[in-house]
């Protein structure tokens, strides 16, 4: 805030200079505080950034802490056209390879009727279409004058949700009368069959019935060789955690499946983890850079600190060691699988090599990085670090950030409280001045009258 200095009334440039010269006096301690404030929010700017890039590392860590998060699994057919492979649940899915043999798909039973000249004019007459659901229920839909078109009966038997829908469709079969009614159920598979509806109308333009059937299907389909029956095309039972779309049936046609880790996904964590390592090491070499000097550079806020250091020294360690397991001796550390420290202090990530460990030994990469049972590992140990780094309350940084909040209030009290007293202080001052003002009016006004009496050529009259 800027102190205000009025105008004096009488102009006096000596008195008015005076005035300024007191307000700048009073102002330099204000703008002091501002620079104080200003630099504190720099660091605690600097602060943040660093707490950002560390929380970036533990988001990073999350999916290959454990070892349920950090495998992933992909699915290939040889035959997609024939099956398909949808989905795959990583937790319950097993790695293999399996042999598919498609014999038929599934189908829905549905009928089509006699043909009309029209969807919308030519009245099958009045009555109703009596279905048996799957359960054995029997079902009715009514139709009256006011629904007696094809249009009309679809519109009904849609709405009675019975489980079938209907549509009509020009089959193209006859020039005179291709329009035609198609019921069809809704699920697929021979245990879903509805019974075929019987139509009873009286007074239509034209007969009203059925005229194709078909029954529907459960899919065929031989898996390792053996038969197995399946009510819809998309499966979810027979693999474990995997989804197969059957497309095609193709008798003769053995289709491949093979679910096996997902290298480019498992690669793609691992990498991101090591981007943002790279970056906290990086803004930490930035800090020690030599010739660098945190009184010239304040982007320097850490230049010497012996906490970063002693984080830096703990992370070096921790790429460095040693994570045998029991079961493995061939993968202990990060560099045996292609992350290393270059001589800029970051890491290097050599994907070529991690690729053909984790294609080798998927389980001992998995150990390394995430332990087992979320117990020991890279990941688990770094992950505690971090934590320890960023944690709400007590974490390093956490600390460090509220320690500069603080002291941003404390130092905006303070600004408040001396631009109070600097307020109350230019007030005496403006007061002393208007008095001094008045005075120098005063003396003005007795030095303008006494020079009217001197000057007026009033002597003592000679008589």
């Amino acid at each position: 805030m800027a102190l205000e200095v009025p105008e004096l009334s009488s102009g006096n440039p000596q008195l008015q200079r005076a005035l300024n010269k007191i307000a700048n006096a009073e102002q330099k301690p204000i703008d002091k505080f501002d620079k104080k404030i200003q630099d504190v929010q720099d660091k605690s700017k600097i602060v943040t950034d660093l707490k950002t890039k560390f929380s970036e590392i533990r988001d990073a860590i999350q999916p290959i802490k454990n070892p349920k998060d950090f495998r992933e699994l992909a699915g290939t057919s040889s035959h997609p056209d024939v099956v398909n492979v949808t989905s795959i649940d990583k937790d319950q899915a097993i790695p293999g390879t399996y042999d598919f043999e498609v014999m038929n798909l599934a189908n829905t039973n549905s009928i089509m009727t006699y043909g009309f000249p029209d969807k919308d004019k030519a009245q099958i007459g009045v009555g109703y279409v009596s279905f048996k659901t799957p359960e054995g229920e029997d079902r009715e839909v009514y139709i009256n004058s006011d629904n007696n078109t094809l249009d009309g009966v679809a519109r009904a038997v849609n709405a009675a949700n019975m489980g079938v829908r209907a549509q009509v469709v020009h089959d193209g079969t006859d020039s005179e009368e291709p329009w035609r009614l198609v019921i069809t159920g809704e699920k697929t598979g021979w245990k879903d069959n509805f019974e075929w509806p019987e139509f009873h109308f009286l007074d239509g333009d034209l007969d009203f019935d059925r005229e194709r059937l078909r029954e529907g299907k459960s899919a065929i389909v031989k898996f390792n060789g053996h038969p197995v029956m399946t009510d819809e095309n998309k499966i979810k039972d027979l693999l474990p955690g995997v989804t197969l779309d059957l497309k095609n049936a193709k008798p003769g046609q053995i289709v491949t499946v093979e679910i096996k880790p997902d290298i480019e996904k498992v690669e793609a964590k691992v990498k991101n983890f090591v981007d943002k390592m790279n970056a906290v090491l990086g803004f930490i070499n930035s800090q020690n850079a030599p010739g660098s000097d945190y009184r010239k550079d304040k982007t320097k806020l850490f230049q010497g600190d012996v906490g970063l250091q002693s984080i830096e020294s703990r992370l070096r360690g921790m790429v460095q060691k040693s994570y045998a397991s029991m079961d493995s001796t061939e993968i202990e550390r990060l560099k045996d699988v292609g992350i290393t420290f270059n001589r800029g202090g970051t890491l290097d990530f050599d994907q070529k090599k991690f690729q053909s460990q984790l294609e080798k030994n998927f389980d001992g990469v998995t150990s390394l990085m995430a332990g087992n049972g979320g117990l020991g590992g890279f990941a688990n140990e770094i992950s505690t670090l971090v934590e320890g780094v960023v944690r709400t309350g007590d974490g390093v940084l956490t600390m460090k950030e509220n320690a500069a909040k603080q002291q941003v209030e404390r130092l905006q009290k303070d600004k408040a409280r001396a631009e109070t007293r600097a307020e109350t202080r230019m007030e005496r001052v403006k007061m002393q001045f208007a008095r001094t003002e008045g005075a120098i009016q005063k003396m003005q006004q007795m030095s303008g009258a006494a020079a009217s009496i001197s000057g007026g050529g009033g002597g003592i009259p000679v008589g």
